[in-house]
């Protein structure tokens, strides 16, 4: 990898490693809170495939590393964590955290995207990161259901009124 691509490379992975820090994070926090219900087994879900995600992505970085001159990876991104976690401890109800998630699994997945370029000519390394966008997406996907079923649903009883 030449070295101008070898520091975006290492730029985007390390914003994807931050951002699945942001993921466990935030995914813990939404099961400390009350009224999650049914919803707590995808909250858990979310929660150990984001510490996966983080262990895996760990791997293929330190793969790289040996080629690049580069830092550890670290959790450098605490103040935007602290953001969102703010967000979320506001959230009320299960949508309101859904959409609050849903956020952070957009920005995961566009940063999927970004690096799959980067991994051309390492066919293992990229599985796996189609691996994590894939199941990111689903995770993206039943939030996004989740937000709109109650969305939904007050339509519903707005029109019954």
């Amino acid at each position: 990898m030449e070295e101008s691509k070898g520091k975006e490379f290492i730029q985007m992975i390390r914003a994807l490693w931050n951002e699945q820090k942001k993921r466990e994070v935030l995914y813990l926090e939404a099961l400390k809170k009350d009224g999650m219900g049914p919803f707590r087994r995808m909250l858990s879900q979310g929660h150990v495939s984001a510490v996966l995600f983080q262990k895996e992505i760990r791997a293929v970085y330190d793969y790289f590393k040996c080629f690049l001159n580069d830092k550890e990876l670290a959790d450098q991104n605490q103040i935007t964590s602290h953001t969102s976690l703010q967000l979320l401890e506001n959230a009320n109800g299960r949508e309101e955290v859904a959409s609050c998630l849903k956020k952070i699994e957009a920005a995961t997945i566009q940063l999927y995207k970004s690096l799959r370029h980067y991994l051309d000519r390492e066919p293992e390394a990229q599985r796996l990161m189609d691996e994590h966008l894939t199941r990111t997406s689903e995770f993206y996907e039943m939030l996004c259901k989740l937000e709109s079923g109650s969305q939904q649903r007050s339509y519903g009883l707005t029109a019954a009124a």
